[in-house]
């Protein structure tokens, strides 16, 4: 150990006169001057980083996995290709879909829906108009009834909205509005007639039926078997 010692200290050259002026009578162990000279190489090349201490091989980290995608708490909905579903779907929400727009329109006095019938299918004969064409593909008639109160700073009314729908449908585009009549009269009925048969398709009804039918189509909407 103190030849190590001393060969740090000392240079290559002079390795040798080292190892003649270590005296025996204090009991260091003699080397040669070949072996000293190697030794003190080493040492060199330790200290100056040359020879790079040994790696010692450790276990790598996991590699992290991406997240699994959490579900939808609700799974998406098919919007049904087939008339009847859709219309009574569309009907059983019609009401609660009328009430939130026309709260979110109206300042004063909103419209209430209160409930809307079964929708009827069966289709009426129909001629050629500017906003019908009966020849038209994937045309669809439905007939409901829709019961809406209004209320003002003294009474509330109660009356009942006749619809004729034209619903179109297409692959590329699902379904759409095509256009929409309506006809006001009293609730409960009485002598008085009906308001005039009038074309709705931009008014309140119609504007919800096509959000209802955009949700529909985006499988917001559950459709009850």
């Amino acid at each position: 150990m103190l030849v190590a010692l001393a060969c740090v200290n000392y240079p290559e050259s002079q390795c040798g006169n080292l190892t003649r002026n270590v005296a025996p009578s204090k009991s260091f162990v003699m080397v040669n001057q070949l072996w000293c000279r190697y030794l003190c190489r080493a040492i060199a090349l330790i200290l100056s980083g040359a020879i790079a201490p040994p790696v010692t091989a450790r276990e790598l980290p996991p590699i992290a996995q991406p997240p699994t995608p959490t579900p939808p708490i609700r799974p998406l909905a098919t919007c049904p290709t087939q008339l009847e579903p859709l219309t009574k779907a569309l009907l059983r929400d019609l009401p609660s879909y009328i009430n939130r727009l026309s709260h979110q329109r109206s300042n004063q006095f909103p419209t209430y829906a209160i409930a809307a019938t079964q929708p009827n299918i069966l289709p009426l004969p129909v001629v050629n108009t500017s906003a019908i064409n009966p020849n038209q593909s994937g045309l669809h008639q439905v007939f409901f009834t829709v019961l809406e109160r209004e209320y003002d700073s003294k009474k509330s009314t109660a009356y009942q909205h006749f619809h004729w729908l034209f619903l179109a449908h297409t692959k590329a585009s699902g379904w759409q509005i095509a256009t929409l009549y309506s006809r006001r009269g009293s609730y409960p009925a009485n002598d008085q007639y009906a308001s005039p048969l009038r074309e709705t398709t931009h008014e309140l009804t119609a504007q919800v039926i096509r959000r209802w039918l955009r949700d529909c189509q985006a499988g917001s909407v559950q459709i009850s078997n």
